[in-house]
């Protein structure tokens, strides 16, 4: 984080915290994860109390930038607005990414005594997800196998290039699930990966492969190292069973897609 990044979250608080709903300032993104660039934004969550919450819910204003304050060209401050009831939900049952959010989060300000054990609660990884995890996501790699070969057949960009994208996807999602690291979805998914010390030999430069050069043998062959690595068997897997539940029906239960978890 830079001097300017520093000053510009202090005249933030300067001008915000005095205000009666707000109990806390988490400083998240890319500042905290340390991705930052020195021309970054700032993203900021602001815990405010329940009523204000839900009026800014019914006012669709749970997010908004602040452009007037920033002390370097370019740049303007993100603001996510939650309650307590949000991050005892992430807690209970949030998806990786709700969880990611909180990883690695600065508390600038707080009125709670409680927030260090609920940050701590919201970024556990759901340790009892893992093996039913492994399996789902197992699947999806071998359903898009099947739909690479599908696009190969019918010449289908489109195909092709989304079968791509999910390989890479539920492959690193395995590979997170593995090393039990929270998924941050799509914008550093790589860049997590590449920090993960138990993967396959090679496995980062199979995806930058997968990106840039794919074909049917190079989509087989890292497909079945991926399976080699989690000791499973492309049969008793039954992935076609496993597709339907999380792509096709999930709606039917309610649940989010597989990819979101």
């Amino acid at each position: 984080m830079e001097d300017h990044h520093r000053e510009s979250i202090r005249l933030f608080l300067r001008r915000y915290q005095s205000d009666p709903n707000l109990l806390a300032v988490l400083m998240g993104g890319s500042l905290a994860h340390g991705y930052a660039r020195p021309d970054s934004d700032i993203d900021l969550l602001l815990l405010v109390e329940e009523g204000e919450f839900a009026r800014r819910k019914s006012e669709k204003k749970l997010t908004f930038s602040v452009l007037d304050i920033c002390t370097y060209p370019g740049g303007y401050i993100d603001c996510k607005v939650i309650d307590l009831p949000f991050i005892n939900q992430v807690i209970r049952n949030g998806s990786d990414p709700a969880r990611y959010a909180f990883q690695d989060a600065e508390i600038l300000f707080s009125r709670l005594d409680t927030l260090p054990a609920l940050l701590a609660g919201a970024t556990a990884f759901p340790v009892a997800k893992k093996a039913s995890r492994r399996e789902r996501f197992a699947a999806q790699v071998l359903a898009w196998k099947w739909y690479y070969g599908e696009g190969r057949k019918r010449n289908n960009a489109y195909l092709l290039s989304l079968a791509v994208q999910k390989l890479v996807l539920f492959s690193c999602r395995l590979i997170l699930n593995e090393n039990e690291m929270l998924y941050p979805f799509h914008k550093w998914l790589l860049r997590e990966t590449q920090k993960a010390p138990h993967k396959p030999l090679g496995f980062d430069n199979s995806l930058q492969q997968l990106l840039t050069e794919h074909d049917q043998a190079l989509v087989n062959g890292f497909c079945e190292a991926m399976l080699t690595f989690l000791d499973l068997d492309e049969v008793a897997l039954d992935w076609a069973n496993h597709f339907i539940r999380d792509s096709e029906m999930n709606w039917l239960d309610g649940e989010p897609p597989v990819d979101d978890l």
